[in-house]
């Protein structure tokens, strides 16, 4: 265990930052841990030969970094997608997967459904879960990028045009059971937060046109959200990329209360949150390239500085700008954990 067993989780506390509130002490965020991390943090307890002792073994090592919460999904509910062709493929392509391109298609598409979904997993590993502990819930993608991953971007780019409402009916489809699974999520007391995540942009502009995802993406999860709050959870996105034209979409519009996914060539996330806080609390940000290939002094000190610039103001947690996989050395994974455990 790397956090000392005088510091508890305390969900509370990553409540706190969601607030933008001050906390007794930093507060860790990350998304995801890659699976070598996750041995790392869980140790003997590894263990992931069933999906049950998947979502258990993520609390462990969850606890055992000093995170005041554990990510979990609830399976059964992917949107069908065509396997990739090309065996041991190191990149994915936008277009890959693609199974909806015209109205046959549409018609013949096999949705998922909320029925194949075992959400009791969700109380039943809630168990396992720290006393002061919660999990914060994900989604299998979000609705741009299921959206794209079933049509395309270059087809959704094309029918946008060519035949709109093709897509306005699948972005219909996916948004409602999305918004049908969170709201199932939302019934569970272990249930503390919600994370939406979605990719919205490359590095200079948004995958699509901020009038297009007014339209067709952000009316869902300004529901999702308003769920989430109606219960007393706050809402979190993950979107990766740029988003200048679009936040104020984000704190204003959909009412998100923390935002993760940072990047030192789009934006560091110093200047981040200089220009985020108070309206919305900065999750992680450390970016994840700096922490693949700077010294674990280097990520130590970052993270002591960023730590320090937001202590009195409140509204930030420390973590990866994106998440941890597992090309980024453990040493400096450990650098980042211990510049918010030692305090």
């Amino acid at each position: 265990m790397l956090r000392d067993k005088s510091r508890e989780p305390n969900f509370a506390y990553l409540k706190l930052v969601l607030e933008k509130k001050p906390t007794p002490r930093p507060v860790l965020f990350d998304f995801i841990i890659g699976e070598e991390k996750t041995k790392l943090l869980a140790g003997n307890e590894y263990q992931v030969d069933t999906e049950f002792n998947r979502v258990v073994t993520t609390i462990k090592a969850f606890d055992s970094g000093g995170y005041d919460f554990a990510p979990i999904i609830v399976r059964g509910m992917e949107f069908p997608r065509k396997t990739h062709d090309k065996a041991n493929v190191q990149t994915k392509s936008l277009n890959d997967g693609t199974m909806i391109k015209d109205k046959e298609s549409l018609n013949n598409y096999q949705w998922p459904d909320i029925k194949n979904a075992d959400f009791s997993i969700i109380e039943k590993a809630g168990k396992y879960l720290h006393k002061n502990a919660k999990f914060v819930i994900f989604s299998h993608d979000g609705i741009l990028e299921n959206t794209i991953g079933i049509i395309g971007f270059d087809n959704l780019c094309y029918l946008l045009y060519d035949e709109p409402e093709i897509v306005e009916e699948v972005f219909y489809r996916v948004g409602k059971i999305i918004d049908q699974y969170y709201t199932k999520c939302l019934e569970y007391d272990e249930i503390g937060a919600i994370i939406c995540n979605d990719d919205w942009g490359f590095n200079t502009a948004t995958m699509l046109p901020p009038r297009l995802m007014r339209k067709h993406v952000f009316p869902w999860y300004r529901r999702i959200v308003e769920r989430a709050h109606q219960s007393g959870r706050p809402a979190i996105l993950h979107s990766c990329g740029y988003y200048y034209d679009i936040i104020d979409d984000v704190i204003n519009n959909m009412k998100f209360d923390g935002r993760q996914s940072y990047e030192d060539n789009i934006v560091p996330v110093e200047k981040a949150y200089e220009e985020l806080h108070p309206g919305l609390a900065v999750l992680g940000g450390i970016d994840v390239d700096f922490m693949a290939r700077s010294t674990s002094d280097e990520v130590y000190h970052r993270c002591k500085r960023i730590l320090e610039k937001t202590k009195n103001l409140g509204g930030y947690a420390l973590g990866s700008g994106n998440s941890i996989p597992d090309y980024i050395p453990n040493d400096n994974y450990i650098a980042l954990l211990r510049a918010a455990l030692e305090d």
